[in-house]
């Protein structure tokens, strides 16, 4: 009797296996890392799991949408002559929710590169056809933290990380390399509970001249 109840309990055990498995692949398969799918199943860092981004038609992206000037406060554009960077807290999903800056001069290639041990929320792989890239919000040349979870969201390398954002980070950088103090703030945009942004914000004004004042949203599509 007691070797027929310790089968039925071993079938029992394998089913529930079984069955872990293949909820642990699905999850996978939806876009989890491996990681991420026994944290979802197990019920850990539950804060951080969220859908899957739609995936974006190659060739769809319009390009920066420009909204012309910086929308910054007088109080923003105080100049303390030092320049810092400051990171927004992480959102409820794990989420960086916006970077603040004053470039000066001195901050110009200070920055990291993004550290492969970092998986931005919604990141699944820098191959074809995922094409994601651990994109900074502060850019890298610009003092930028590539070691910071803060500062680092999932974007499409081609053409968002490269080329749109960078030619704006490529602006401000030559106005610092020309002496020019920027008020700078890029925030993600986010819908639901998609992991990565579906645009990234930009903002930047140079406290010393109309060299540099902009505001453009960047869509997060192929």
């Amino acid at each position: 009797m007691a070797k027929k109840k310790k089968r039925t309990q071993n079938k029992s055990n394998l089913s529930l296996i079984i069955i872990t498995l293949i909820l642990v692949v699905a999850l996978y398969i939806s876009g989890m890392s491996p990681t991420e799918a026994l944290d979802y199943f197990f019920g850990t860092k539950q804060s951080q799991v969220t859908e899957k981004a739609p995936e974006s038609t190659s060739g769809d992206n319009p390009g920066p949408i420009e909204h012309g000037k910086a929308i910054f406060t007088k109080d923003e554009l105080k100049n303390d002559k030092k320049g810092w960077i400051h990171y927004g807290e992480l959102d409820q999903l794990g989420r960086p929710t916006t970077a603040e800056a004053l470039i000066t001069p001195q901050m110009i290639g200070t920055g990291t590169g993004a550290s492969q041990d970092i998986r931005p929320p919604g990141f699944i792989s820098g191959k074809s056809p995922h094409n994601h890239s651990r994109g900074h919000l502060i850019g890298r040349q610009l003092g930028g933290s590539g070691e910071d979870l803060k500062n680092l969201v999932t974007l499409y390398q081609n053409p968002v990380n490269t080329p749109y954002m960078t030619k704006y980070e490529n602006m401000v950088r030559q106005a610092a390399d020309n002496g020019e103090t920027i008020r700078y703030r890029v925030t993600p945009v986010y819908e639901g509970n998609i992991g990565m942004p579906i645009a990234v914000d930009m903002e930047g004004k140079s406290l010393n001249s109309n060299t540099i004042d902009f505001h453009v949203t960047i869509e997060n599509k192929k």
